[in-house]
Order: structure tokens, then sequence, then C-alpha cells
């Protein structure tokens, strides 16, 4: 863990990759096109209604430059191979992590949402990325004889669906499978499912890191719990 967050959650090295993903962020920064939501989650805090301008969603609901070099450092550190993102929105992370190299299989439950982040991917010749729209659950029951180094959850933001998801992720995961949960501090909802994973009897350690949680499930280690400020 020590080495870890040495040597991945505090790398100050400057990846050639970071201005990729300033160049695709600046792609969307101005985008006006707007975008019917089908919300099967927890809902929004910040818009009120359904339709929503790209360059909104990318302001309130996206991942952040930090959190989107984050993701980018954890999978090229692990070195995953591939990864199962549940919740595309117009694709920031998705993108992130595809610049690691892995795989990525990508969710998202709003059609046109889908489509547009599939337009990102495609301008931007991500073929390791392939994008599905479909629910959460229907997707992961229908899931058999495939494995994933890294899941990252970043949807629905209800506290007890997070927990289901978590569990039907299980069957898709090995021993070395990293879990990522994103807005954990987004409800107390969310942080009260944060606090049950962590003592999952799954999981070994956890790290929070103040808006984001890493679960691992390695015997190896023991169960225990870390806070990192980043």
């Amino acid at each position: 863990m020590f080495t870890l967050e040495k040597k991945c959650l505090r790398d100050k090295a400057v990846y050639e990759q970071y201005d990729v993903m300033r160049r695709f962020r600046e792609s969307v920064k101005n985008n006006n096109t707007i975008l019917h939501i089908e919300d099967y989650g927890a809902g929004s805090k910040i818009f009120k209604t359904d339709e929503r301008r790209v360059s909104d969603i990318l302001k309130y609901n996206s991942s952040d430059r930090k959190s989107a070099e984050m993701l980018f450092r954890l999978c090229n550190y692990f070195k995953v191979n591939n990864v199962l993102e549940l919740g595309t929105s117009i694709g920031i992370a998705t993108h992130a992590m595809a610049l690691s190299g892995a795989h990525i299989t990508t969710i998202e439950g709003s059609p046109e949402v889908q489509k547009f982040a599939q337009s990102q991917f495609e301008k931007f010749s991500l073929d390791k990325v392939k994008s599905v729209c479909s629910k959460f659950d229907e997707f992961l029951i229908n899931q058999l004889g495939t494995t994933y180094d890294l899941i990252y959850i970043d949807g629905h933001h209800d506290g007890m669906a997070t927990i289901d998801y978590f569990n039907a992720c299980l069957k898709l995961s090995h021993k070395d499978t990293i879990f990522i949960l994103d807005d954990i501090y987004w409800s107390r909802d969310m942080t009260d499912a944060w606090s049950q994973l962590c003592q999952h009897v799954n999981v070994t350690a956890s790290i929070d890191l103040y808006d984001v949680g890493l679960l691992f499930l390695r015997k190896e280690q023991l169960q225990e719990r870390f806070d990192i400020k980043l």
C-alpha cells in the first residue's frame, strides 16, 4: 500500500497521455449539443430536467482532470488488460483508462448519451473501447465466463444498488481485480454502502481517497482500511 501511494496515487510525473486527455476534454468543453437523459439512478443534484448540454455534463457529471489522471495511473500501474466501467457518461473516464492500453467495456443506460460517447471514441480512434447501451443489472446478469482486472462503478448513486452491483461483479472478478467506486460521499446512503463494502467478506484492503474508494480482494492482504488525502 505504501508503494501504491508513493508510485501511483502521488505520482507527480507528467505523462504524455495527460495532453491527449486534455484535448479530449477540450473537444466537448464548448459543445452545446443537447442530450436527453434517461436516468435510472438517484438523479441529479444540479439538473432539474432530463435535457442537458454536453458542456454542462462535462462540468457537473464527468470526472475532473485530477480524477481522470488518477484513473489512467491506476490502470497503468497495475498493468490492467480488461476494464469494466459501469457509467460511461460522455466518456472522460473511459478515455483516460483506455490511454493505458487496456481494453475497456463501458456501459451506459441512456441511449443518446451512449451514442454521443461512442462518436467521441471513434473520433479519437479508441479501438479498444467497447461501448454498450444497457441498464447495469441487465448487462451483468448476462455476463458469463468474462473476468476483468479493474471494475469501475460510477453510476446510479444509490447505496443499495451499489452494493448489488459489487456483488454481481464479483463473478466477473479474480483475486487481483481492483474495484473503484466513485462518489462515495455523494450521499449518506452512498457513504453507508462504502462502509459496508469495506467490511465485505470478499474485501481485504480498502482505500478511501475522500471521493473515490478502492477495494482489493487479494487474500495476501489483511483486511485493513486506509485513508489517503491526495
